[in-house]
């Protein structure tokens, strides 16, 4: 009777009573508390159930379901582990670039330097942190390229792009060589530099 009972509620007719149960404890334990909880649950039921004759399938394809949820839910960790290493590689990038941004290399600290900065802060070019005031692209790098001059700087682009937060000065200048208002801009700045410049080259007087 037991066995005509069992083969009535068997996969043969389309439904089993354990593989349900078996789903839907995945189902309710999955979400709530992972795989190890849903695992466990999954177990006791097929020791409780064992008498079904599609228990040892039904729990192993039970089995298969969350083990195939523990990778998954492995590779997004894997992945939000991958992705706050971007961050942080990001962050620290940023915190280098800010670093650089606006501190004054050596080659831009020397005497001659600092008396031509406070020349151009005077004039009201640059500020108190060496970055430029209202100043267009074209006449950046106009500034970039007579500083250098002054300073016998030769990698005056980098310099300046790494100074200033900027990039491709050098195609500004380029395109400064054409505009009248550039070199009026340089002119300005022949007037501004060259008494700091002369300045720094006078010799102290003994007495």
């Amino acid at each position: 009777m037991t066995n005509e009972l069992l083969s009535q509620i068997s996969p043969s007719e389309g439904f089993s009573v354990v593989r349900k149960a078996m789903e839907d404890a995945i189902a309710f334990y999955l979400p709530m508390g992972g795989p190890a909880l849903a695992r466990q649950h999954v177990e006791l039921l097929a020791n409780s159930m064992s008498f079904y004759p599609d228990c040892t399938e039904a729990y192993r394809d039970a089995m298969a379901k969350i083990s195939e949820a523990e990778k998954a839910e492995q590779q997004r960790q894997e992945e939000r582990q991958q992705q706050l290493i971007i961050q942080l590689i990001g962050a620290a990038k940023s915190h280098k670039s800010h670093c650089e941004f606006g501190v004054l290399p050596a080659k831009l600290s020397t005497d001659k330097a600092m008396l031509m900065w406070q020349r151009l802060q005077q004039a009201g070019l640059i500020d108190d942190h060496y970055q430029p005031v209202n100043l267009s692209r074209t006449d950046l790098a106009i500034l970039a390229f007579d500083i250098s001059t002054f300073l016998g700087i030769r990698e005056k682009w980098k310099i300046f792009e790494t100074l200033w937060g900027k990039k491709n000065l050098r195609s500004d200048y380029n395109s400064a060589l054409f505009q009248q208002k550039s070199m009026d801009f340089r002119d300005r700045l022949k007037l501004i530099l060259k008494p700091a410049h002369e300045k720094i080259k006078k010799k102290p007087r003994y007495r």
